[in-house]
Parts: structure tokens; C-alpha cells; sequence
């Protein structure tokens, strides 16, 4: 009975979880090249099932194992291309395929993106919408002094005076090992390669990849689960406390 209400319990956690990760998601709807991120849970406090054997002796043999709960086991992120809109801003950039845009944060590290909503600073030079500088391929910063400027599919730059640079474009073996930074920003978790399979699009962004009615019916889904959970843990206490009120009395 008591591990019963343990299970609701973890339940009940789980979809806490669940329901807190889908409201990041739709909060997000309109966030630029956002990647909705899915929990994931697992049947978790495994026990050995015993049984009292009938021959002579009568030892306990195992039969199996059960699990007796449901933890949070990570989670994934859905990494399907989003919508590309077209903004006819020269200064906004979508990769349509595999890859991220690199930029330098204010640290030093090197951070990847997919949100190519850049900007000029004071200087002339190339940022993100959050004030960080783009790299480009030689891993410096990019100056371009003026958004008068034209990107071919391979994020190569050509300005009005003859000058030229080139956008960074890479890729990972495994996008899940990217660390999530917040505002549509990763740190690598594995080896950095060069992209290949993109084309780079001019005056166009790509949007947030949540489903937000598939991420309301979850929701419903969620707000359920929790529900049958909390009412097993009631019918639960309850049942613990007949069994000391009245149960005791006899």
C-alpha cells in the first residue's frame, strides 16, 4: 500500500515535468528556428518477485522483477526544420537543410545557432539579435560596414566595394549532444564539422518547429495522467486510513 502511494507519487512528478516542458514549447511558438524538446520517462525502482517454493524447505526462488515507478529519464529534441518565412531583410539568413550558423560569446566560447536574424553594430560588424558577433569561416568576426550585401547558397558574402567573407556553416554527427543555452543557442557536445548538406536562403528565417495543437492535446493528455495519478494516491491514504482508525480498533 505504501509503495503504492510512492508510485502515484512519481507519477505525478513525471507529468509535473511533462507539463512544464510543454508549456516551454508553446511559449516558444514564435521564437525563431526554436526546436521543441520532448520528455522522456522510464520505468524505474526495480524489485526481484520471490516466491516461496513448495518443496521441502520452502525457499524463496525468484520469478522475475517488476518496476514500481516512472522517473524522468531525459530528454529529446526534435530537431525537424521549421517553416522558412521569407522577410526580404538582406541581413536575415535560414539554412534550409543540416547546419548552424557559429557566433562568439561574450566569454570566448563558441555557441551555434540556427536563428540567422543578424544585425549590424556600431562598427559595421555582423551580430546576432542578442549583440553577438557571427563568425565566419576563418573564425574571426565578420565586418561588413553596410546590409547592402548579397549570399549565395554557401554563405558566401559579396559587398558593393569588391570585398568578401564567408558565413560559417556547420554540422554534428549527433544534434542531440547539443547543450541548450536559451535563446536558440547550443554548445557543441561532440565533434565540429563543416555543413554540407544546405543551402543558405537570403531574406529568410526559419520558425519555431512546435506543432501548437499537437502541443495542447498533450497537454490535455498530461493534465489527465495527473489526475488518474492523484486519485490513486487519495484512494490510497484513504484505504491507510480506515485500516488505522477502524482496523486498529478491533
Amino acid at each position: 500500500m505504501i509503495r503504492g502511494l510512492y508510485t502515484s507519487a512519481m507519477g505525478m512528478i513525471v507529468q509535473e515535468r511533462r507539463q512544464a516542458n510543454v508549456s516551454q514549447n508553446l511559449s516558444n511558438v514564435e521564437t525563431n528556428s526554436y526546436k521543441q524538446q520532448q520528455i522522456l520517462a522510464a520505468a524505474s525502482h526495480r524489485m526481484n518477485v520471490l516466491n516461496r517454493a513448495s518443496t521441502p524447505g520452502r525457499h524463496l526462488t525468484g520469478i522475475g522483477s517488476m518496476e514500481t515507478g516512472t522517473s524522468v529519464d531525459g530528454t529529446y529534441t526534435d530537431d525537424r526544420q521549421g517553416i522558412l518565412q521569407e522577410t526580404k531583410n538582406p541581413l536575415d539568413f535560414a539554412i534550409d537543410g543540416d547546419g548552424f550558423f557559429a557566433v562568439r560569446l561574450p566569454d570566448g566560447q563558441t555557441a551555434y545557432t540556427r536563428d540567422g536574424s543578424f544585425q549590424l553594430d556600431a562598427g559595421g560588424q555582423l551580430i546576432t539579435g542578442q549583440g553577438y558577433p557571427v563568425l565566419g569561416a576563418d573564425g574571426q568576426g565578420i565586418l561588413l560596414g553596410t546590409e547592402d550585401v548579397t549570399v549565395d547558397a554557401r554563405g558566401g558574402i559579396t559587398m558593393p566595394d569588391g570585398r568578401s567573407a564567408s558565413l560559417a556553416v556547420v554540422s554534428f554527427a549527433d544534434p542531440q549532444g547539443l547543450n541548450r543555452l536559451g535563446d536558440s543557442l547550443y554548445t557543441a557536445g561532440g565533434p565540429v564539422v563543416p555543413g554540407e548538406a544546405y543551402e543558405l536562403k537570403q531574406g529568410f528565417l526559419e520558425g519555431s518547429n512546435v506543432d501548437s495543437l499537437t502541443e495542447l492535446v498533450r497537454m490535455i493528455e498530461i493534465s489527465r495522467n495527473f489526475e488518474s495519478n492523484q486519485k490513486v494516491a487519495q484512494a490510497m491514504d484513504e484505504t491507510l486510513g480506515k485500516a488505522v482508525n477502524e482496523i486498529g480498533k478491533l
